[in-house]
């Protein structure tokens, strides 16, 4: 199980190294046909880590904290909330959220549709909220977050750079949550830390083929494999339900 969870978080990096998304979308649904969904979320939440401290150190001089603050505000405050919901909830109903979760995230990604609307404190920390509950419920805390931050058109290099401090920080917020709600341990996390070797080269991989290689149509093709991905899950999940 270790070995193929190496090769799945290493496939997921090269996939946010390659097209900025996706890590969490690629690496918690097929790490979930085969571990519990319980332990399978702080595992990706550990690993992506050094993929968030990756682009933010490349990326840092553009930071605008001060415009972000209500969503990173809110997103810290409603982590814990997605994380007693994974504690409280049966595995089941996890890989049920989780498959429907990543179908709808691939649909919206490939759609074309294009909200506009203007940033307001309010909006922001809704989409924090929003972003914190599924960040602790499934790790899926970018969707809301890139969603808001493209309809209010952000500046792009900007919007980069508070999108990996985001997702870092809440991060960093969900591990203690994890602890604190009997999702996992301390020793677990710990453990968890053998597979930022494999994030890394992932991601150092996808980042170094984006320069040779036009990411549209592989960015496309990747988008419905994990929308079937993520509705074939949920149909199983929802059918051992309906057994049970």
């Amino acid at each position: 199980m270790i070995y193929l969870t190496l090769l799945i978080i290493c496939c997921a990096g090269i996939l946010q190294g390659f097209t900025g998304f996706g890590y969490s979308l690629l690496a918690l649904p097929l790490i979930c046909l085969y571990a519990p969904a319980e332990w399978a979320v702080p595992v990706i939440a550990v690993s992506s880590i050094v993929l968030n401290v990756m682009i933010l150190g490349t990326s840092w001089r553009n930071l605008r904290l001060r415009g972000f603050l209500p969503m990173a505000v809110a997103g810290m405050l409603f982590t814990p909330l997605g994380a007693w919901m994974l504690a409280s909830l049966s595995d089941t109903i996890v890989r049920i959220v989780i498959g429907i979760s990543v179908t709808a995230a691939s649909f919206l990604s490939l759609s074309k549709l294009a909200l506009h609307m203007k940033r307001t404190n309010t909006g922001m920390a809704i989409t924090g909220a929003l972003s914190g509950i599924f960040n602790g419920l499934t790790t899926f805390s970018g969707p809301p977050a890139v969603i808001y931050l493209t309809a209010t058109e952000t500046e792009k290099d900007s919007f980069r750079a508070n999108l990996a401090a985001f997702f870092l920080t809440l991060t960093l917020v969900a591990l203690p949550s994890f602890v604190a709600t009997g999702v996992t341990s301390t020793q677990n996390l710990l453990q968890a830390l053998i597979f930022l070797p494999a994030t890394a080269v992932g991601g150092f991989t996808g980042i170094m083929l984006a320069k040779k290689i036009d990411s549209s149509s592989f960015r496309k093709a990747t988008l419905v494999i994990l929308a079937l991905l993520g509705l074939y899950q949920a149909i199983v999940a929802a059918s051992q339900l309906l057994k049970s």
